[in-house]
């Protein structure tokens, strides 16, 4: 391809396809002539400079097509190999018994009790580590706005988002799209005050996990992102 995206490559022969080409060879068929393994694609520059066979004879050729068809052979595999999906991410570390979570608000849990809890946020660490990592970021801030609202849980104020963050309403929406779907929000709701939210989703068990999860970082003076974004939940555990 040239500079302006035209295509100026040439089908050339290594052996000639007729007899007074350069390289002809009188012992090749001419199904072999015109065989895959004895064609290179060239630009014209190229093409004509290699019809010196003294400087470009056939051995000389077939390695330029080896090495080339070596460096640029099967390139649609090779970048799919190196297409990796952001949104799934191996390197978390999962609650083991949240003993430090139960100290926290002085929970009166026994043991089994505090490893039920652990196995309840590894469910929620498994949704958050698909999200892809913009979406990760922002969770962060928004369980850090969310509050308990009455009659609604514990919510997102969307307008605070838009203004905190100066991303675009379509920006946080798309992303809310992707909570919504892995679990982890409820669907955009208006109150009673014309103000828009999104819920976070409690647990199967009803747990408001996200409330919890928010005040104990409050009160261990923890970033949030070492939740959502570092997936630490080993930092609920003694």
């Amino acid at each position: 391809m040239d500079s302006d995206g035209v295509f100026i490559g040439q089908i050339c022969h290594i052996e000639a396809a007729e007899e007074g080409g350069e390289r002809f060879n009188p012992n090749m068929t001419n199904e072999e002539r015109r065989s895959f393994d004895n064609l290179m694609l060239m630009c014209y520059e190229h093409h004509r400079v290699t019809n010196d066979v003294g400087k470009y004879p056939k051995e000389c050729l077939y390695k330029m097509k080896q090495k080339h068809e070596e460096k640029y052979g099967n390139f649609l595999d090779k970048i799919i190999d190196k297409i990796k999906d952001y949104g799934i991410d191996d390197n978390y570390q999962e609650a083991e018994n949240c003993l430090k979570m139960a100290d926290a608000f002085n929970w009166e849990l026994g043991e089994a009790e505090c490893f039920e809890n652990a196995k309840i946020l590894n469910k929620l660490l498994a949704k958050i580590k698909r999200l892809p990592p913009e979406t990760k970021k922002l969770l962060s801030i928004m369980v850090s706005k969310a509050f308990n609202k009455a009659h609604y849980g514990f919510v997102i104020p969307l307008r605070e988002i838009e203004k905190a963050t100066l991303l675009k309403q379509k920006d946080i929406n798309e992303n809310l799209e992707i909570l919504e779907r892995n679990g982890i929000t409820h669907k955009i709701e208006q109150d009673d005050d014309g103000a828009y939210h999104a819920r976070l989703c409690e647990s199967d068990e009803g747990w408001q996990y996200w409330e919890d999860i928010k005040l104990f970082c409050e009160k261990r003076d923890i970033d949030l992102a070492e939740i959502t974004v570092a997936l630490n939940f080993k930092i609920f555990d003694k």
